[in-house]
């Protein structure tokens, strides 16, 4: 049986969510990380410019994130993941972070060291294309002393939210798919200082998932 592959970004947080099954269940799976100016490689395959995309086995492309998480995680006929809590909570938390993490993420992603920023026309093409959503990219590091004491703040309040270092509820589930999948890219903010329990719920689902953390490389 041909191994699957796995395109992503690797900054996205979406992508992050489809990569986790296959590192938790040591499912062989090829990661292709596309630059973010490559429209005919996702079109070509899904229609549309998106990611992830998985190829499977059989040649066929699956899009979105959790459609690709809930077919590994059956894969073998034992999956590991709980439905999510739907919890009001969480949801919350994680709404009012997402201006937050845009604005701290966004203007570092292209000074990083990941694959799909490695040429100027792909630091471009996000630029120009987030910055309709986000604003000017200097202004929110400009800001960045502010916007990082803010996301601190609201991390001791995540700390309460968690029910261990190893899930967000009291089994494996869904909701850890979506908040790990959103806490990695935190890690590449420099200075930031995490609770404890998020720290540790961080390096575990790092650990367990095989998708490194971006500490040695923070900005």
């Amino acid at each position: 049986m041909a191994t699957m592959g796995l395109y992503i970004y690797d900054h996205c947080p979406y992508c992050v969510m489809a990569r986790m099954p296959f590192g938790m269940k040591n499912i062989p799976v090829e990661l292709t990380v596309l630059p973010s100016d490559d429209e005919a490689t996702p079109i070509s395959m899904i229609g549309i410019k998106a990611c992830p995309i998985l190829k499977k086995s059989d040649g066929s492309f699956m899009p979105e994130s959790m459609d690709i998480v809930a077919y590994a995680d059956q894969l073998d006929g034992n999956p590991i993941f709980a439905p999510s809590a739907q919890r009001e909570d969480l949801s919350a938390w994680l709404q009012h972070l997402n201006l937050l993490f845009k604005q701290l993420l966004y203007p570092r992603w292209i000074t990083s060291q990941v694959g799909e920023f490695q040429t100027q026309s792909a630091i471009d093409y996000f630029t120009k294309k987030k910055t309709k959503e986000l604003g000017d990219f200097s202004e929110a590091l400009a800001n960045s002393d502010t916007l990082i004491n803010e996301l601190e703040t609201r991390l001791e309040e995540l700390a309460t939210l968690l029910h261990c270092a190893t899930s967000v509820n009291e089994q494996l589930s869904i909701d850890d798919i979506q908040l790990f999948g959103r806490l990695r890219g935190i890690t590449l903010v420099k200075g930031l200082t995490l609770p404890d329990k998020v720290h540790a719920y961080i390096e575990h689902f790092s650990k367990v998932s095989g998708i490194p953390t971006f500490y040695r490389v923070a900005q």
